[in-house]
């Protein structure tokens, strides 16, 4: 299994920790460990910050982060920053937006999303997980539930892992952010600054209609009208299912049936 340099040395610290599975230790107890002391504050405008000196570190965690996947994700994105980061920039602030763009901008930040994604879930134990199974929105939670992850994380994951392709969309107020998909999702070409299609399930909820709770099947040429590869695909439906992300923004997973 090939790993880059963020996710080896997440794997490097669970190993030389001794932990083996989710439970073992919690994100406060690997935090500690890694030299860095956990508070609580409220951070108004960010999520998570981290403050560090030499080989120690302060880290606090807004307070009004109540959801355990959330915090869990928080933290360990900012001992990312400890391990990976240490030498180029005493302090980190990460926001909502920063914790959300995993493809948009920011190599640090990157870097710090692809180190807890993999300190959280770690390839070797999360394939097995989902190898063999069919994509549906309970393979999602369940997993999700079994390290301790939001579905938005999870789904994240899923995308290089699973047997199934999917491709990931961000959005904020229907206009599309990023995207990201498997290596071999047909349908690629979607432009940044596009509006969520009138069509699909993100486009009525960014006309004011409530989220659907399961996936539903929309036709592909609704989200890749312009991909070269849409003329043979022209029947092909595609399950959506939308995951709020903060006030306005919107993370679509879509995938072939």
């Amino acid at each position: 299994m090939n790993l880059n340099k963020s996710q080896e040395e997440a794997n490097k610290l669970l190993d030389s920790l001794g932990w083996a599975k989710p439970g073992d230790l919690t994100l406060t107890e690997i935090a500690y460990a890694s030299n860095a002391d956990v508070k609580e504050s409220d951070l108004g405008g960010s999520r998570g910050r981290i403050l560090m000196n030499g080989d120690s570190a302060i880290i606090t965690i807004d307070s009004k982060v109540k959801l355990e996947s959330k915090r869990n994700f928080i933290l360990a994105h900012e001992i990312g920053h400890l391990i990976l980061h240490k030498k180029i920039t005493p302090l980190f602030s990460d926001t909502n937006k920063t914790l959300s763009e995993w493809y948009a901008k920011g190599k640090h930040e990157i870097e710090a999303n692809q180190f807890a994604s993999e300190l959280l879930m770690p390839s070797h134990l999360f394939k097995p997980k989902v190898n063999g199974k069919t994509l549906t929105l309970d393979l999602i939670r369940e997993t999700a539930d079994f390290f301790g992850t939001s579905q938005t994380a999870t789904l994240l994951k899923y995308k290089d892992l699973g047997d199934f392709s999917v491709s990931i969309i961000y959005m904020e107020d229907g206009i599309v952010q990023w995207k990201t998909e498997s290596n071999d999702f047909p349908l690629k070409f979607l432009q940044k600054g596009s509006n969520a299609p009138e069509g699909s399930v993100a486009g009525d909820f960014f006309k004011g209609r409530d989220l659907e709770e399961e996936p539903i099947l929309v036709d592909a040429i609704e989200w890749f009208p312009e991909d070269f590869e849409i003329e043979n695909h022209l029947t092909t439906e595609l399950y959506e299912h939308n995951f709020r992300i903060g006030s306005n923004g919107l993370l679509c997973c879509l995938w072939m049936q």
